[in-house]
């Protein structure tokens, strides 16, 4: 670089910050005699100025915080500042509304200038890849009112929808140069988004069983790590750590079944472990395991890791979202649950299709017969009817050429 673009671009994002800075949320506020960060959700971003000013106010606000970043990016671009250092002062101009300097740094979350950079960023890929974006955000809209429907909350949808935006771009538009900003306003997005949904306390759930063992639910997407040890290494090594690990489940719940007072002993002080219908019963962590077991024993690898993806994440979707948000019964299930069973059933797909070679046909099949597996277990654990009978649907695919 030359001095001169040196020089622009340290003056590009110096002014990127103290443009960004500038927010009339605030200042409508003050108008108003009021500090907006002291009302509503607390910050001065326009959403809150929405609820606390009205619509009148959060027009204007939202139409500049949305804008102020690209204006910044096309200035510097006229300016002659390199394309990093232009796209730069967009990220900058996020962090000046967010840490504005006269306002104690304390200012909005930057979500509407973010979204206003994503926006341009899609419409560049657009120019691409027509078919394949236009395709995605189809797919996009599909996880948009399956959510929506789930949870009533706007606040969840980012973290649903953005993760899986993020891998699209980055497979399918491996060389961007706008990569690295879209994914660092992706995070930012992401961030505030999950932060709003615990200080607003938006997913809540009350079910004393979860509550005292959701540490076993959270803790559950963390065995993809035996996939990882498939992929990497072989099936054989596979199986011998997965059939370790069962091994001790199992024997554990078999001194537990010999030995009444051990039993006894385990429910009463490490209440966490186990459920209170575990008691007499293998635990449905052994089941789990012995489950993913048999599938990756039986069924030829794809399947067996895509079957297995289905019930790690499908399960832990659909009994956090059945439980935050379930309102109709369906069996003894919910249909916001199975919902959001599918929901997480399609992001798998998409991502496993892009990683396996396996034909859409045959994650369409598994797709739609896991969430109705789990839903009509009637009693059987369904730790075993997923992946069972999901890897033998989805074989039967296979072997039919599909």
């Amino acid at each position: 670089m030359e001095s001169l673009e040196i020089l622009l671009s340290i003056a590009s994002c110096i002014m990127a910050y103290f443009f960004g800075s500038i927010n009339p949320g605030y200042f409508f506020g003050k108008m108003k005699g009021i500090d907006i960060r002291e009302h509503g959700t607390k910050n001065a971003g326009t959403s809150n100025t929405y609820k606390v000013l009205g619509l009148k106010y959060a027009a204007p606000t939202a139409l500049f915080d949305t804008f102020k970043g690209l204006l910044i990016i096309y200035l510097a671009t006229l300016l002659g500042v390199p394309l990093f250092f232009a796209q730069l002062s967009g990220i900058i101009t996020i962090l000046g509304h967010v840490f504005p300097f006269y306002m104690n740094f304390r200012g909005g979350q930057g979500v509407a200038a973010g979204t206003g950079m994503m926006l341009f960023y899609i419409i560049s890929y657009f120019t691409l890849d027509f078919i394949s974006l236009f395709y995605f955000i189809i797919f996009e809209m599909v996880l948009v009112a399956i959510f929506t429907y789930v949870t009533r909350r706007g606040t969840i949808l980012s973290l649903i929808v953005l993760p899986p935006f993020g891998y699209f771009v980055v497979v399918t538009y491996p060389l961007h140069p706008y990569n690295l900003f879209f994914l660092i306003i992706l995070a930012h997005i992401i961030f505030i988004g999950a932060l709003n949904v615990i200080t607003r306390k938006t997913m809540q759930i009350t079910d004393e069983n979860y509550v005292q063992h959701k540490w076993r639910v959270l803790m559950r997407p963390f065995s993809v790590a035996f996939i990882i040890f498939y992929v990497i290494f072989s099936q054989e090594i596979a199986l011998l750590i997965i059939g370790i690990v069962s091994i001790a489940f199992i024997m554990l719940d078999i001194i537990r079944f010999l030995h009444k007072q051990t039993n006894a002993l385990l429910h009463e002080k490490v209440k966490k472990l186990f459920r209170k219908n575990e008691y007499h019963a293998f635990s449905s962590m052994t089941v789990f395991l012995t489950a993913f077991f048999v599938t990756i024993l039986v069924f030829p690898k794809e399947i067996a890791i895509t079957a297995s993806t289905f019930l790690i994440f499908g399960d832990t979707f659909g009994k956090i979202f059945g439980l935050a948000f379930g309102r109709h019964k369906i069996l003894n299930k919910t249909v916001e649950g199975t919902l959001a069973y599918f929901g997480c059933i399609l992001i798998c797909s998409y991502v496993l299709y892009t990683l396996l070679d396996i034909s859409p046909y045959i994650l369409l099949f598994g797709g739609l017969s896991a969430p109705l597996i789990e839903l009509f277990s009637m009693g059987i654990n369904d730790n075993i009817t997923v992946p069972i009978f999901s890897g033998a649907i989805m074989y039967v695919a296979f072997l039919a050429g599909l």
